[in-house]
C-alpha cells in the first residue's frame, strides 16, 4: 500500500488490485457476470457500493418474461417487444434476449430458483399488459427478492470471485484510447483504490436516484452512465424513462411501488380524486390495461390538470377486488401495506409517478461490448434494449441475459487478447480529483453534500419528469450547469463526519455520487429538451404528437471539448428477416 500526498492534500492510502475482468455493480447483471468469468477461469473482481447481491432486482416484484409455454416461442415474444416497446429498439439486441432467457431461466431452477408451478408441474406463467402470451415466470410478488436470494447463496459459495463490497469507483482508467482499469474510494476504510484490469463491465443500474420519488436502492445514481459517457461511450436514448405508481400518502409508504401491474392483474383500477376511472376517458378500449407509459402520462395529466388527491397523487384502488384474488397476486403489497396499518381492500393507495427504470443507457453490441475497448455493460447500465416504452417484464429479464453475455465475452478476450495492464503510479488517479476528495474532507464550509444531492432529485422530480416542456427543461438544464460550476467544487460533508467513521463513510459515498447526480442531470435534460415530440415514455406538453418524419430515430449524446455535451441521431434499425423456428419452446 502507499500512500497519496501533495501540497494540498493530507495523507490518502492507495491499495492497487491487478485483475483479469473487474465487475462495478452488485445486482443480476453484475452477478450473472461474475459466474461466467469463474467458469472460464478468468481472475475476477466484483465491487459494489452495497453489498452483493444488491442493486434494483429486488425491484422487479411481479416476475421477469420468457417465452416458456407450449403456445409461445421466442419469434412471438420479439413480435410484441417490437410491436409495443416505444420503438427505437436494437431488434439484434432484442432478439439475442429473447431466446437466450430460456437457458436462463433452466439454470436459475437448477440453482434453486422456485418458480410458482401448476397443479401439473408446469411453470405458472402470469399475463402481463402487451403481451399476446401468459410469460412472465414468477414468485408471486416477490420475484426479485427470491431471484436475489439464489444469486446471493451461489455468489458466497464461490471463492473463485473476489468481492469488494462498500466500494465506489469514480473513474476510469485509459490509455491509448482503451479503458485499461479504475480507480475509486473504500469509503468503509477511507482508502484509495486501483483496479488494473483487462476488462470492466459496468452493471451499476440506471438513474432513477436522481429522482426524488424513485423505488430503487439510494446507490443508483447513474455511476455506469456517467463513467462510461466521460471515458467516450455514447449514451442511446437516455431520454426514456419507464415511471410506475409509487406511493405518496401516507409518510411510511412514501416511494414504495406497489406492483401496478399485479394491481391491474387483480382487477384493480385507478381513480381521480373526483372518483372517475379516468384511464376508460384517455384509452376507451384498453384502458388499465394500456401500454406502462400511457398509463403513466394519464396520471401524469391527471394530477398536472388539477385532479389530484390531496397529497398530490391518484388513487389505485382495489376495495372491489375480492380478498383471494388480493392474496394470490399481490400478497407481499398487502402485507406490507397492512403492517402500516392500511388495508388495500377498504382504502385506495394514493400514488403518483416515480422513476422505476431508464430505458436508454450506454450504446452495447450483443455481447454486451461498448465502442471503448476494454469496457463492457450490462443490465440498466446498457442502452438499446427497451426503446422508447419497455413492455412488463423486460428489465430483469434483459438484465440477466445480458449480464451472462458480458460475463462471457469479456472473459474469453481478458484469457486470450491479453494486453498490459501493468500497475501504474498513483498519478493514475488525476491530481484535481485527489484535490477535490481531499477537499471534501477537510472543508468546513460551503453548501452540505445532502443539500445539494437533495436540490439535484428535486429538480428533476419537478422539471424532468413525465410531462416535460421547453420552459422547464431548459430552467432544469440552466440549474445543473450552475450546480456542477459552483456547488460541487465547494460542498463539504457534514459536521457529524469528523468525529464518526460511519457518519464519514455514508457522507462520503453520498457525495461521490452527487457530481453523478449532477451530470447526469444535465445529460438528461439536454436529450428531452432536443426530442422537440412525444414518444413512447417521452412527452412534451408543447409537442404533444409524434413526429415521425423528424424523430423516428434514436438520440445518441456524447461528451464533447471540455465537457460539453454533443448530441446526435440515428436511425432505427430495421428487423433482420430471421431464419430461425418460430415453434413454441416448451417447458421443462
Amino acid at each position: 500500500m502507499t500512500k497519496r500526498t501533495g501540497p494540498d492534500l493530507f495523507e490518502i492510502p492507495v491499495k492497487h488490485h491487478l485483475t483479469d475482468v473487474l465487475i462495478v455493480g452488485g445486482g443480476a447483471a453484475g452477478t450473472m457476470a461474475a459466474f461466467e468469468c469463474a467458469e472460464t477461469g478468468v481472475a475476477v473482481i466484483q465491487v459494489t457500493k452495497g453489498r452483493a447481491t444488491s442493486g434494483t432486482t429486488t425491484v422487479a416484484r411481479g416476475g421477469f418474461a420468457a417465452a416458456m409455454s407450449r403456445d409461445d416461442s421466442p419469434e412471438l415474444h420479439l413480435q410484441d417487444i417490437l410491436k409495443h416497446g416505444g420503438e427505437l429498439i436494437d431488434p439484434e439486441l432484442a432478439r439475442v434476449w429473447v431466446y437466450d432467457i430460456i437457458d436462463v431461466v433452466h439454470d436459475l431452477e437448477s440453482w434453486g430458483a422456485e418458480f410458482v408451478r401448476d397443479a401439473d408441474g408446469r411453470l405458472d406463467l402470469k399475463a402481463f399488459p402487451s403481451h399476446s402470451r401468459n410469460r412472465a415466470c414468477h414468485h408471486y410478488d416477490t420475484t426479485g427478492n427470491m431471484i436475489t436470494k439464489v444469486l446471493s447463496n451461489r455468489l458466497r459459495a464461490d471463492a473463485r470471485i473476489e468481492k469488494h463490497s462498500i466500494t465506489a469507483i469514480v473513474g476510469l482508467i485509459k490509455r491509448d484510447g482503451r479503458v485499461v482499469g479504475a480507480w475509486g474510494v473504500d469509503y468503509q476504510n477511507g482508502a484509495l483504490v486501483i483496479y488494473h484490469a483487462q476488462q470492466i463491465i459496468l452493471c451499476t443500474g440506471g438513474g432513477s436516484g436522481l429522482f426524488y420519488v424513485n423505488d430503487n436502492p439510494p446507490q443508483v445514481t447513474g455511476d455506469g452512465y456517467v463513467l462510461a459517457f466521460s471515458a467516450g461511450v455514447p449514451l442511446i436514448g437516455i431520454e426514456m424513462i419507464d415511471f410506475q405508481a409509487m406511493c405518496c400518502s401516507p409518510k411510511e409508504l412514501f416511494g414504495f411501488a406497489p406492483h401496478p401491474t399485479g394491481f391491474i392483474n387483480a382487477g384493480a383500477v385507478f381513480r381521480n380524486r373526483e372518483g372517475q376511472e379516468f384511464l376508460k376517458r384517455y384509452f376507451p378500449d384498453t384502458a388499465e390495461h394500456s401500454t406502462r407509459s400511457e398509463v403513466i402520462l394519464a396520471m401524469a395529466k391527471e394530477i398536472h390538470t388539477g385532479r389530484a388527491g390531496s397529497t398530490g397523487g391518484i388513487f389505485m384502488d382495489a376495495t372491489k377486488v375480492p380478498m383471494d384474488v388480493i392474496q394470490k397476486q399481490i400478497p407481499h403489497v398487502y402485507k406490507t401495506c397492512l403492517h402500516r396499518h392500511i388495508d388495500i381492500s377498504k382504502t385506495p393507495l394514493e400514488v403518483a409517478p416515480g422513476s422505476h427504470t431508464w430505458l436508454g443507457g450506454l450504446k452495447i453490441n450483443v455481447d454486451g461490448k461498448t465502442p471503448v475497448d476494454g469496457l463492457f455493460a450490462a443490465g440498466e447500465t446498457a442502452g438499446g434494449i427497451h426503446g422508447g416504452n419497455r413492455i412488463g417484464g423486460s428489465a430483469l429479464s434483459a438484465s440477466l441475459v445480458y449480464g451472462r453475455r458480458a460475463g462471457r465475452k469479456a472473459a474469453a478476450l481478458a484469457k486470450n487478447e491479453r494486453v498490459d495492464v501493468a500497475e501504474a503510479e498513483d498519478s493514475a488517479i488525476p491530481e484535481s480529483e485527489c484535490s477535490w476528495l481531499a477537499g471534501l474532507l477537510s472543508r468546513d464550509r460551503g453548501p452540505l453534500q445532502s443539500d445539494v444531492r437533495t436540490a439535484c432529485r428535486m429538480l428533476a422530480h419537478n422539471k424532468l419528469g413525465p410531462i416535460r416542456e421547453e420552459r422547464t427543461l431548459k430552467e432544469a438544464l440552466a440549474e445543473y450547469e450552475r450546480i456542477e460550476r459552483e456547488d460541487v467544487p465547494t460542498m463539504r460533508l457534514c459536521d457529524k463526519a469528523r468525529n464518526s467513521d460511519k457518519v464519514r463513510g455514508e457522507e462520503l459515498e453520498s457525495a461521490l455520487s452527487v457530481r453523478n447526480l449532477a451530470l447526469l442531470g444535465r445529460i438528461l435534460a439536454t436529450a428531452c429538451l432536443k426530442r422537440t415530440e412525444s414518444r413512447g415514455a417521452h412527452f412534451r406538453l408543447d409537442y404533444p404528437d409524434t413526429d415521425d418524419v423528424r424523430w423516428r430515430v434514436v438520440t445518441r449524446v456524447q461528451i464533447g471539448a471540455n465537457e460539453t455535451l454533443e448530441l446526435y441521431t440515428d436511425p432505427v434499425k430495421k428487423p433482420a428477416i430471421s431464419s430461425a423456428r418460430s415453434e413454441a419452446v416448451a417447458t421443462k
